[in-house]
């Protein structure tokens, strides 16, 4: 299998990840994640830097993985895609340290972040 497709692959289990993760702001009930210790999705997705300029931050990591997305599947590997990942950067970073001043991990979240890390990886190492 070759690079590009692994990297849709990665970028559709983001969007995937992301539409539950919208649902679930709007439905809280449909949440499924273990409360133990550390981890508490719960806790991380409904605390107060979950929601930025009053949108979820799951439609910006949804906007976000589904340009993604559009633009490998156009095969625009170019300024514009690099400048794009890169921004994912900030995603991961705001995620990184809310989670952290909450003292809790959602795990849906850290999946998210990993997706992103690991697609910036392979467009800019080509692995």
């Amino acid at each position: 299998m070759n690079n590009r497709k692994i990297l849709m692959g990665l970028l559709l289990v983001g969007i995937l990840i992301s539409v539950y993760l919208v649902y679930v702001h709007y439905n809280p009930g449909a949440l499924v994640c273990l409360h133990s210790g550390i981890i508490n999705c719960a806790s991380v997705i409904t605390s107060q830097y979950s929601v930025v300029f009053g949108v979820p931050l799951a439609v910006y990591s949804l906007v976000w993985f589904v340009a993604a997305f559009i633009l490998i599947y156009f095969n625009r590997e170019g300024v514009i895609t690099e400048i794009w990942l890169l921004i994912g950067i900030g995603g991961i970073i705001y995620s990184i340290s809310s989670m952290y001043s909450i003292g809790e991990i959602c795990i849906y979240c850290s999946m998210l972040d990993v997706i992103i890390a690991l697609s910036i990886i392979m467009l800019f190492f080509k692995l």
